[in-house]
């Protein structure tokens, strides 16, 4: 019997489409793996398979110590119950109490009130413990009792300044701007009460040691901190040391740091200089030496700080008339010289020996104070600096001072 064309193609197709859906099926069902290596049988690779999937599938679904630890304290969390451990595991999460938060009230000076009168050392032995103690709230309180007695019972403390103040410096270098601000107004009250007493403390350090340096640590604070009120209070510290302390004194521990690295520190030395000399007469400047603070106020005018610029104008100012003034004491000295009573008698016995010896008069030169002439006075300070500094210094200088 003769089978048609078109069926035969037609088988063909078929058996072709099947063959071709089993092994599609074939491999969706072994996840289009590699075929087995020689030697291997199909039912092996098969179970092995199927054990590595029931594994993963296992693994997947069992939580880890870690996450049944986060578990449980977010379940805790959300009942309120805060005292609940999470657990004793490697994985457990910080527990404990939540922060508290610490109110701080900043103490005027003319607010603090006198320690009991009959507990007054054991009051003071115990702040002094509380200021080398690691919690901050501490030592905020012992930084408050040295406050109080230095307000009220200055003489009970000044003995304890050496201790005390290297005790407040730590407090004052503290990042936690707080207890920061507390100890600088403990340093204010020190200075304010104490005076030179604290003088040989307040820069123990210096250059070598910056970090033992109470002044250099008060003027990095004013300059670099970021909380604006703990700079403020910084500042009002430092004009109250150039108030308070002798100002020769402050000026040798100043001078030093107008040359500091940092020019945000050497705009703070110009004006705690200037506030320093503002607190001295020009014959207390002469005497202090107007060539050595001429030479730093040279520098701190072309300093690249606009602060630095600004502030050691008004300290060249201050140079300037006091170099007017020596000028004029000067002169005066020249003129009484000049007319002492050995050149008096001179010229009365000249006059004696004329007829006019009754009606004459001695000549008496004219020596009115330099400073009565303006351009005399230009002159001798033009003269002066130019002598003094380098002509690109000096020319800054006589352009700020004669504006």
């Amino acid at each position: 019997m003769r089978i048609p064309l078109q069926v035969v193609l037609l088988g063909l197709g078929i058996a072709t489409a099947t063959l071709m859906f089993e092994g599609a099926k074939r491999a969706m069902s072994g996840k289009h793996k590699r075929s087995p290596k020689q030697g291997d049988s199909p039912t092996a690779k098969e179970a092995k398979i199927a054990r590595e999937t029931a594994n993963v599938e296992e693994t997947a679904s069992v939580p880890t110590e870690k996450e049944v630890a986060a578990a449980e304290a977010a379940r805790a969390r959300l009942r309120g119950d805060l005292t609940t451990t999470a657990s004793t595991s490697e994985g457990k999460l910080p527990d404990g109490p939540e922060p508290v938060v610490v109110d701080i009230d900043y103490i005027t000076s003319s607010q603090l009130l006198p320690l009991k009168s009959d507990t007054v050392k054991e009051q003071l032995q115990a702040a002094v413990q509380q200021l080398d103690a690691n919690d901050w709230t501490q030592a905020i309180h012992g930084l408050n009792v040295v406050r109080q007695a230095a307000v009220h019972h200055k003489h009970t403390l000044e003995p304890s300044l050496s201790k005390v103040v290297p005790l407040v410096l730590i407090s004052v270098k503290s990042l936690r701007s707080s207890l920061c601000k507390t100890a600088v107004m403990c340093v204010a009250d020190l200075f304010s009460v104490f005076g030179n007493s604290v003088e040989p403390y307040m820069d123990m350090g210096s250059l070598t040691r910056p970090a033992n340096s109470l002044l250099l640590q008060l003027l990095l604070k004013a300059s670099s901190n970021d909380k604006r009120f703990v700079i403020e209070e910084v500042q009002q510290s430092l004009r109250i040391m150039a108030e308070s302390v002798d100002p020769a004194v402050s000026l040798d521990r100043l001078v030093p740091y107008a040359a500091h690295r940092n020019p945000k520190v050497r705009a703070q030395v110009a004006m705690v200089l200037t506030a320093v000399a503002e607190q001295m007469t020009p014959e207390d400047l002469v005497q202090y030496g107007n060539d050595k603070l001429l030479k730093v106020g040279g520098a701190l005018v072309t300093d690249n700080t606009p602060d630095a610029r600004t502030a050691a104008r008004g300290l060249l100012t201050l140079l300037r008339k006091s170099h007017n003034i020596a000028a004029s004491t000067a002169s005066t000295s020249d003129g009484e010289k000049e007319n002492s009573p050995a050149v008096v008698r001179e010229s009365s016995n000249i006059s004696r020996n004329t007829d006019h010896a009754l009606t004459s008069k001695p000549a008496v030169k004219d020596s009115r104070p330099a400073c009565d002439d303006p351009q005399s006075n230009a002159a001798a300070w033009e003269s002066y600096c130019k002598s003094m500094l380098a002509p690109s210094v000096a020319a800054a200088v006589l352009k700020v001072v004669n504006k």
